[in-house]
């Protein structure tokens, strides 16, 4: 039997990708979508085909009360209002995948995260569906070998030059820090995915180029240091990462991701991972050009799908599992990308670098919320 959901928030985003995600997924059926613009619900059954059976409402909760209760609501409303509507959700004893951010504040972070400690029957989400692009799990499964050419991983070098226009859109105007609070997270998220390492310490400044007319932080250069649980405390055994992100500089857009080892570098290219590889050791300026392509790392996470699809089947799983077993991008696991965003921006408006485990040290119930 087909699992029910409900969108929550049908802006953009849920009618450009996640109802796409929804179609192409057998598991599903689309029984809902619930927002608070009652003029656009009045005409969602005319907008596709795929819609025009769904029941509308404004509210979860009236939603279960007039119609029926869904397996799963996917929440794409603005960040601000992410922390009161997922714990309404989960309240409903619905299982949730929430975009991204997080959340606003820390403190909402750690209400989403313990509502989903407080529900280990249900199963949560987070839309950080960058972690599984082909790249990514590439260089992801190329690093978990026992011995990758380019040999120990010491540094990377992340760049991602966007542009997003001479103005502000939509509920994005109203962020204060726009690229630390809606990309990075995606950024903080795929590093830690693609090196199986926390990010342990922040240090970055956010800022807008005195030439732009928007308000706000457009740009970000972070320092990140990344270690293995257990090795938190361990400096010399950090792999650093410097990350710059921005969205109005200007010039041809275009994203880098280069990482260094000992014995050679990789970057992240369109068809795999473009390696070079240092012949001579005592020569590390010398290097012979290799590769590792999709098709040596495998299916993403043994799944038939990419992005946001790959959600869609662990949460299908989990469901299955009521809550034993939970997706990858689940809020206890989400959280520690979220508190690097939150903490990036502290780091910029004090001047300090950030301690991130402290976020998440005092959990209660971590240890039996299981994860596949």
């Amino acid at each position: 039997m087909k699992k029910k959901v409900v969108i929550i928030g049908f802006g953009g985003h849920a009618r450009g990708s996640w109802l796409n995600a929804l179609k192409s997924h057998p598991d599903y059926e689309l029984i809902g979508v619930i927002d608070t613009d009652t003029e656009m619900l009045e005409n969602v059954p005319q907008m596709s085909p795929f819609l025009k059976d769904v029941a509308t409402d404004t509210a979860i909760e009236d939603f279960v009360k007039y119609n029926q209760k869904p397996d799963l609501a996917i929440v794409a409303t603005p960040i601000n209002t992410h922390h009161s509507i997922v714990r309404e959700v989960l309240g409903q004893g619905i299982n949730v995948i929430c975009e991204k951010n997080l959340a606003s504040t820390m403190q909402e972070g750690r209400q989403m995260v313990q509502a989903a400690l407080d529900h280990p029957d249900l199963c949560t989400a987070t839309g950080f569906q960058n972690r599984f692009n082909p790249g990514f799990w590439t260089a992801k499964q190329y690093l978990a070998q026992e011995d990758p050419s380019i040999g120990q991983l010491g540094f990377i070098r992340w760049e991602d030059f966007g542009y997003r226009g001479e103005t502000r859109w939509g509920w994005r105007r109203f962020l204060p820090e726009i690229y630390p609070e809606d990309q990075c997270p995606h950024w903080f998220d795929a590093i830690r995915w693609v090196t199986n390492r926390d990010i342990v310490q922040v240090k970055a400044d956010t800022f807008m180029p005195n030439y732009s007319d928007w308000h706000g932080a457009s740009t970000i250069c972070a320092n990140l240091a990344l270690a293995k649980p257990g090795e938190y405390r361990h400096r010399h055994k950090w792999v650093w990462c410097q990350l710059f992100g921005d969205w109005q500089l200007g010039g041809p857009p275009h994203s880098k991701f280069e990482f260094f080892g000992r014995k050679g570098q990789f970057s992240i290219g369109n068809f795999g991972l473009d390696i070079k590889v240092y012949p001579d050791m005592s020569n590390r300026t010398k290097f012979e050009e290799d590769g590792y392509l999709p098709v040596d790392a495998g299916p993403i996470r043994g799944t038939n799908y990419s992005g946001q699809r790959v959600i869609l089947e662990q949460m299908s799983k989990g469901i299955d599992s009521k809550g034993k077993v939970q997706p990858d991008t689940n809020f206890v696991e989400a959280f520690k990308s979220f508190a690097v965003s939150m903490g990036a921006i502290k780091s910029s408006h004090t001047g300090k670098a950030v301690w991130v485990p402290d976020a998440w040290a005092d959990f209660k119930g971590v240890d039996s919320y299981h994860k596949e």
